[in-house]
């Protein structure tokens, strides 16, 4: 866990226990996919817990979620989400239950309605929201700048240079997003697109998602045409060094469908063997395409070359060096089969 802030130490009954309890508001983890939130360490058990969400970081109302858990003196399962609902200045009606339950803890909706105008109204003060702020980034959690911007404007906080630092970077997020989603967006001319030179090899059936899980929900075929923007936004993404893994199946997808009961349906789909995709050329050499990373205005292909009498290669190829090296393109071939099918099942 990452702690921000530590909050007043009491004792409380924590899952129907008497604990020495210490508030605070941090993270489950390092790194921007970190939860942020509530939390409470129980120092004689060097142990403790939290609730948060990924997004958003919002700093402000986790701090007020703290200050309100400083006065809840019986925690269970879901009283620091409560805590956290109830540290926003706006509640939507959805997540209103949660208030509902935290006044149950507190004596009634009229104590809650006190103690949430109270805490709304408070603040961090500047050396204790830097200390925050700072704590947080040591540890690569971003905090959303946009909350900070609200309570700026409400006259609740003044800005800082730390502040701006936050707006300044997350403006520049924002432009270099709208700048990739552009760039997705651009149409290829034909010689530099993946889906033109895929056409030209009679290579289809691509998918997204590894095969892994349900058909249609976690994994699924995608339109040839689609390949393109894709390929591009997975090349734009730092979580995906060699970009776009290439996979298609041996067989067009074919699904049908058997009723097991009243509102039960069983869809079973078949599209033979998931593979990366292939190609032979006229001269018997195999092109096997294992990535696609787009970059400078082209795209390019990691490629496994395997051509008899020599040791197998594996190398990144413009679309155009590929072509090249193809050569000429054999008649149409029929379509790659396998003796083996895949099978998977989806109940609705």
């Amino acid at each position: 866990m990452v702690v921000a802030i530590k909050g007043i130490e009491s004792e409380k009954v924590v899952d129907g226990r008497r604990r020495k309890t210490v508030p605070f508001v941090g993270t489950d983890r390092e790194g921007e996919f970190a939860q942020m939130g509530v939390g409470l360490i129980f120092p004689d058990e060097q142990k403790g817990t939290i609730w948060g969400l990924v997004s958003p970081h919002a700093l402000i109302q986790s701090w007020r979620g703290m200050k309100i858990l400083e006065q809840v003196e019986i925690i269970n399962n879901g009283t620091l989400c409560a805590c956290w609902y109830a540290g926003g200045q706006k509640v939507h009606e959805s997540d209103k239950h949660y208030l509902d339950d935290l006044a149950e803890r507190l004596g009634g909706t009229e104590k809650l309605q006190m103690l949430r105008g109270e805490i709304l109204s408070s603040m961090p003060n500047t050396d204790e929201l830097n200390s925050m702020i700072t704590n947080l980034r040591e540890e690569g959690v971003d905090v959303d700048s946009w909350e900070l911007e609200e309570e700026i404007k409400a006259g609740r906080i003044s800005t800082s240079p730390l502040i701006e630092t936050l707006v300044r970077e997350d403006e520049e997020r924002r432009q270099a997003y709208r700048r990739e989603d552009e760039e997705v967006k651009k149409p290829l001319p034909r010689e530099e697109s993946l889906t033109a030179f895929f056409e030209d090899l009679g290579i289809d059936n691509f998918i997204v998602g590894g095969g892994i899980g349900g058909y249609g929900i976690d994994w699924g075929h995608i339109k040839r045409e689609e390949l393109d923007s894709i390929a591009k936004r997975d090349s734009f993404s730092k979580y995906l060094e060699n970009g776009h893994r290439l996979e298609h199946t041996t067989e067009r997808p074919v699904t049908t469908g058997a009723h097991l009961s009243p509102g039960v349906t069983m869809y079973n789909t078949a599209c033979g063997e998931i593979e990366q995709p292939w190609f032979a050329a006229v001269d018997g050499t195999r092109y096997t395409f294992l990535y696609a990373k787009f970059r400078d205005d082209h795209f390019f292909l990691k490629t496994k070359v395997e051509k008899e009498g020599t040791k197998p290669t594996d190398n990144d190829y413009t679309l155009q060096q590929l072509r090249d090296m193809i050569g000429e393109l054999p008649q149409p071939q029929k379509p790659q089969k396998s003796f083996l099918g895949r099978l998977t099942s989806i109940f609705r």
